[in-house]
């Protein structure tokens, strides 16, 4: 694939700046213009006439929308309440998964890693119980085994816990 020049990729800074592009979108649009172009130049366009496809095809309204949706910047003060992914999903629809799925990356996280310790743990006081032929719950092996079963009883819990509390916000 043939790569834009320099000289090239200076003509459509240009053309966004003289179109109204604010630096807050600047370089995102100039991303998505070269990329544009250079898809032309691979089919086999001069790069004239790929700048010239890829300007009858834009529309300057969806600049100016553009502008003027992201122009608004967020207050400091407000920034305090924020989390991480209240900034990125700002200006971003919530409501198609990746959000929840962000919001609930930490519960998930956790409960997998109780799950899995727990697991582990009652496996191992399983192959030692088993090796010994005899198991009671006030040995040592008996405690890990307690424990085993609570971080799995605690996992599976919460994960039932989160999945009634999505289902609830569902119905509302």
């Amino acid at each position: 694939m043939q790569k834009l020049s320099t000289a090239q990729v200076k003509q459509l800074h240009d053309h966004l700046i003289r179109q109204g592009a604010t630096d807050a979108l600047l370089y995102e649009l100039l991303d998505h213009l070269v990329c544009e172009v250079e898809h032309y130049m691979w089919i086999g366009l001069p790069f004239e006439a790929s700048f010239d496809k890829v300007l009858l095809e834009a529309n300057n309204k969806a600049v100016h929308y553009l502008n003027t949706t992201y122009q608004t910047t967020m207050d400091p003060n407000a920034l305090r309440g924020y989390t991480l992914d209240d900034i990125v999903f700002e200006f971003r629809n919530k409501h198609y998964g990746a959000y929840d799925l962000r919001q609930s990356y930490r519960l998930s996280l956790r409960n997998a890693l109780l799950l899995g310790i727990g697991l582990f743990v009652m496996l191992v006081v399983w192959v030692a119980a088993y090796n010994q032929r005899s198991f009671t719950y006030w040995s040592p092996l008996g405690a890990l085994w307690l424990a085993g079963v609570s971080c799995v009883g605690l996992s599976l819990g919460s994960w039932f816990l989160h999945s009634l509390r999505q289902r609830y916000m569902e119905i509302e």
